[in-house]
């Protein structure tokens, strides 16, 4: 297992760590596997970026691939799920070093961490965004109704949610 990273020098000297886990490793990803296939492969590159006016911002860039067999919230059917993940963290010390979410780029997501980054912990935050992001488009493709126009003389169906329909299934 990858031992945490010291920031500091990690960011100054830009390193790069990578390396592989397999999805069981991760435990808040555990809730949602289907099976123990698969692999997670990731490389964190750190970085010291200087603004104009002077102040530095450590950040990394986290690229993270490979795939799992995930459990659909409706049916609980294994699926694969193939990871392509690329995001840009801004490391900061403490909560108020936060700029208002307003300030955020899209392109890059401020986290608050000490003087050493967990690598596992890293990884799985990302792939755990990833899941509810794709899950939420998902969604909102539908827009929680039927994507199909009513055919006429049939009301449209709302689509029920796949949260509902898994309270329900786990309610029998």
């Amino acid at each position: 297992m990858t031992a945490a990273i010291q920031i500091d020098r990690f960011t100054r000297l830009k390193q790069t760590v990578s390396g592989s886990f397999r999805p069981q490793q991760l435990p808040r990803l555990a809730d949602y596997l289907a099976g123990s296939e698969g692999e997670i492969h990731y490389s964190i590159t750190g970085n010291l970026d200087t603004d104009a006016s002077g102040s530095q911002k450590r950040s990394v860039k986290c690229i993270i691939s490979g795939w799992f067999l995930l459990a659909d919230p409706v049916t609980l059917h294994p699926s694969r799920r193939d990871l392509d993940i690329e995001s840009r963290l801004i490391l900061v010390a403490g909560e108020q070093d936060l700029p208002p979410l307003e300030m955020e780029a899209d392109d890059e997501d401020f986290v608050v961490c000490g003087n050493e980054l967990d690598v596992l912990e890293t990884v799985e935050e990302e792939v755990l965004l990833d899941i509810a992001l794709v899950q939420a488009v998902k969604a909102g493709d539908a827009g929680g109704k039927s994507s199909k126009p009513a055919a006429a003389g049939k009301p449209a169906v709302a689509k029920i949610s796949p949260f509902a329909k898994l309270a329900e299934l786990k309610n029998k």
